[in-house]
This record gives C-alpha cells, sequence and structure tokens, in this order.
C-alpha cells in the first residue's frame, strides 16, 4: 500500500503500479454497478407500467361490453320470460361490481364512479318481471352508456398521465446516468493523473541523475521520492557517480605520476643525442649522424606528447583561475617567435590584425588555445601558404579567428576532431606527428574561459578556427 506521511510513499513499484489501476478501475465498476441498478429500476418500471396500462386499458373496455351485455340480458328476459335470463343478469352484475372494484383501486375518478354507483343500484332493483319490464323500457340505459363513455374516456387520461410520469422519470434516470458517468470520469481521470505522477516523477529525478552523470555533475544526494526499487536504483547511480569520480583521480594521478616520471629520463635522452650530435664524444659517420637525428626528434615528439598530456590532466582538474585582460596582439607576436623556423621552413606567411584587442582570460589557458590553433596552421597549412590571425569586436565579446589554407577537413570531422585523442583525415606535414587531444585542449580552455571555440566558414582560407571570448 501506500505510506501517508508528510508525503506520498509507494513501498513498491509493483504496490504503485497495482494501486494506480485499482483506484482508477474503483470508480468504473462503481458506474457499472450504479448502470446495472438503474438500468434494473428502468426495466421493471417500464414492465409494470405497460403492464398497468394494458390492464387498466383493457378493463375499461371489458366494463363496456359488460354495460351492454347486461342491457341485452334484461331486454330479451323481458321479452322471453325466461328465468335463467334472469339469473344470468344479476351473475354478469356481480362480475361487473368486481372488475369495477379493480378499476376504481386503478384509475381515480370519484366522482364517475359514484354515478355509476347509482346506475347499479337502479340495475340491482330488478327482482321479477315486472321489474325487468319496467327498466327494460327505461331511458336510463342510454345515461349508463354515457357514464361507460366517460369511464373510457378517464381511463386514457388517466394512461396518458402514466405515460408522461414514466417519460419524465426516464428522463430522471438519463440525468442521473449523465451525472454519475460524469463523476466516474473526472475520478478516473484524477486517479489516473495521481498515478502518472507518482510513476513519473521518480523517474524523471532518476533521468535527472543520469543526465547529471553523463555531463560529469555532482547528482542530487537526496533520495530519490519513489518506490523502494526506484529510491535503490537512485542510491546505486549515487554510488556510481562516486565511483567514476574515483576512477577519474586514479586516472589523473596515472597521467600526472607517468608524465612525470617519464620527463627526466627522455631528459636524459634528449642530452645524450644533442651530444653525439654535436660529436662531443668523438666523430660520427654519416649513418650515426642520420640516427641520432631521427633520435633528437623523436624525443621532441615525446616530449610534446608528454606536455600535451600534462595540459589536459591539469584542464580536467578544473583548477580555479582568475580572468585578467590579455593582449591578443603580444600572443600573437610570441607565437611567430615560437614556430618563426618552422614558418620559415615552409616559406609560410602570416598576416596579423591592425588594432591589438583585449579579452577576459587566463594567461596559459588562452596561451594554450593559440598555440594549438596555430600549431596546427603551421603543420596542417599549405607550403607557401598564408595563416591569418584575426581579431574583432562583436558587443560585449571578441571574436578571434585562426585560419590557414592548406586541405579543407571534410564535414564528417569538423566535430570529431574536437574529441580526445580523435584526428581528422588530412595529413600533418612535417616529421612531428599530432597527439589528437590539441583541439580537444582548446576547446576545453575556451569553455573554461567562458568562450567557445568552434570551426568556422571562411571565404579566404581552406581551414578556419572560430575563438569567442569575453572583452
Amino acid at each position: 500500500m501506500l505510506k501517508v506521511g508528510r508525503k506520498l510513499h509507494p513501498r513498491s513499484l509493483l504496490t504503485l503500479v497495482a494501486t494506480g489501476y485499482l483506484l482508477a478501475l474503483l470508480p468504473l465498476l462503481l458506474l457499472i454497478w450504479h448502470d446495472y441498478s438503474t438500468l434494473s429500476r428502468f426495466s421493471n418500471m417500464v414492465e409494470e407500467g405497460s403492464t398497468k396500462v394494458v390492464e387498466d386499458t383493457r378493463r375499461a373496455i371489458q366494463l363496456t361490453n359488460l354495460s351492454e351485455e347486461l342491457e341485452r340480458t334484461l331486454r330479451r328476459y323481458a321479452v322471453l320470460e325466461d328465468a335463467t335470463l334472469l339469473t344470468r343478469f344479476h351473475q354478469q352484475l356481480a362480475s361487473y361490481r368486481e372488475l369495477l372494484v379493480l378499476h376504481r383501486n386503478s384509475v381515480p375518478v370519484t366522482g364517475l364512479y359514484h354515478a355509476i354507483e347509482q346506475d347499479l343500484s337502479w340495475l340491482e332493483g330488478t327482482q321479477d318481471l315486472k321489474g325487468a319490464k319496467e327498466r327494460a323500457d327505461s331511458d336510463h340505459f342510454a345515461s349508463l352508456n354515457e357514464h361507460h363513455q366517460q369511464l373510457e374516456e378517464a381511463t386514457n387520461a388517466w394512461v396518458d398521465t402514466l405515460v408522461s410520469g414514466a417519460k419524465v422519470r426516464i428522463n430522471t434516470l438519463q440525468h442521473e446516468l449523465w451525472w454519475m458517468s460524469g463523476v466516474v470520469g473526472i475520478s478516473t481521470t484524477l486517479f489516473s493523473l495521481l498515478f502518472i505522477y507518482l510513476t513519473v516523477r521518480p523517474i524523471r529525478q532518476i533521468e535527472s541523475r543520469i543526465l547529471s552523470l553523463g555531463a560529469g555533475i555532482e547528482p542530487e544526494r537526496e533520495p530519490v521520492d519513489g518506490p523502494a526499487e526506484l529510491v535503490e536504483l537512485g542510491e546505486r547511480l549515487s554510488w556510481l557517480h562516486d565511483r567514476l569520480q574515483e576512477l577519474e583521480q586514479q586516472k589523473y594521478r596515472f597521467l600526472r605520476h607517468v608524465s612525470h616520471e617519464l620527463k627526466t629520463p627522455l631528459a636524459c635522452l634528449r642530452e645524450g643525442a644533442d651530444l653525439l650530435s654535436e660529436r662531443v664524444a668523438g666523430p660520427l659517420t654519416s649513418d650515426q649522424y642520420e640516427i641520432c637525428g631521427m633520435l633528437t626528434d623523436n624525443s621532441r615528439r615525446l616530449q610534446s606528447l608528454i606536455e600535451r598530456l600534462l595540459d589536459f590532466n591539469r584542464l580536467s582538474q578544473q583548477e580555479s583561475f582568475e580572468r585578467t585582460p590579455q593582449s591578443l596582439l603580444q600572443q600573437f607576436m610570441a607565437l611567430l617567435e615560437t614556430y618563426r623556423l618552422h614558418l620559415d621552413a615552409k616559406g609560410m606567411r602570416v598576416e596579423l590584425p591592425t588594432e591589438d584587442l583585449l579579452v577576459l582570460g587566463e594567461p596559459y589557458r588562452l596561451g594554450l588555445i593559440l598555440d594549438n590553433l596555430f600549431s596546427n596552421a603551421v603543420s596542417y597549412g599549405a607550403e607557401q601558404g598564408t595563416i591569418w590571425l584575426r581579431c574583432r569586436r562583436e558587443g560585449a565579446r571578441v571574436v578571434v579567428e585562426v585560419a590557414n589554407e592548406g586541405t579543407p577537413i571534410p564535414a564528417a570531422d569538423r566535430e570529431r576532431i574536437f574529441e580526445p585523442f580523435e584526428q581528422g583525415n588530412s595529413r600533418r606535414q612535417g616529421l612531428l606527428k599530432g597527439s589528437g587531444i590539441g583541439l580537444s585542449i582548446a576547446r576545453e580552455s575556451a569553455r573554461s574561459l567562458g568562450g567557445e571555440l568552434t570551426w568556422a566558414e571562411d571565404a579566404h582560407a581552406d581551414v578556419c578556427f572560430r575563438l569567442i571570448l569575453d572583452a
């Protein structure tokens, strides 16, 4: 059943479903019972009314026929002087009285019955042939026939009254059925809405927690307000969130430890390769010098990957920072200085903005975004091509674009390249290969600064990335 307290708590999902169906079904059962009893009353009323109407009408006709029979029998007795006819006359008169008593109890026309009683008293005075002859020639039979005609009319009027009353009662029953159906419909709807609310509310709470779990947001810790099974499911989701957080922290610690542990031997390898390349340990053959170059290049690549992993780990930790005004032109100039050799090697040209704008950001994260975008432009850009560094103000925000000539990014890859460890189908120019997390780090950094990084269409460049930040 349901626990009654400050809130309505079904003990189990099965109890909730069963109770909901019973509550929705109960008004329907009441309606069926009410309709059955009403129809039974209606059927009995129609049956009784029909029987009464037929009996009253038939009795009125029989009374009229008997009055005519009495007149004929009396006249025949007066002419034929047969004593058996007098006996038959009195038998018919007794039968007439019995029918009249029944009719008087059924059809209320008191004044007419009094006149007929006087007629009957006049007929009962016939005890011998002399009295029969006196009454046979009397005009009193015309009055008797008139009284019977009036009785038939009164009976028909009474039947019409019964029919009208039956119609009124039928209309009353119809209104009662409509009223009861409306009450049952409203009750069923209310119970159904209550059942839906009690079912949907905990499911919505669980859905919200699942969405929070997928978004990496702390879900609500309050118990799910619903059946025991859903409450337990909510608790398991909270446990799953805690477990995922624990595994996430273990992953970050592993990345941090591995990255730092790799940097020390990597530095020794780079130093040794540099010493060999500088022929400090003695002269080298051309093959040996080429091998030293390969060691130097790959150690640099490994160092770049380690630094990217450290950046990714640092952003994932969601460290607190303060946004301050940063000069975009200074950031662009620093990029040119860092990538000067790569630009010269590929013969690439860089166009800078004509004015310097300030954006709200944190130096490390802003530099990380622009470095990743510019690095991709240099690596994937066409030789002898152009790189455009642009910035413009749009309302309270600043739009920064890094665009280059080269192989366009296919439409299917324009969102996938922002996922961690995902790369497009375009080949990177040069010996160093990408790690697949540069654009992911750039987008996360942009969002941490309150901005957004997207791919954009450009009329002059083949590839363009657009960064929007607060001014």
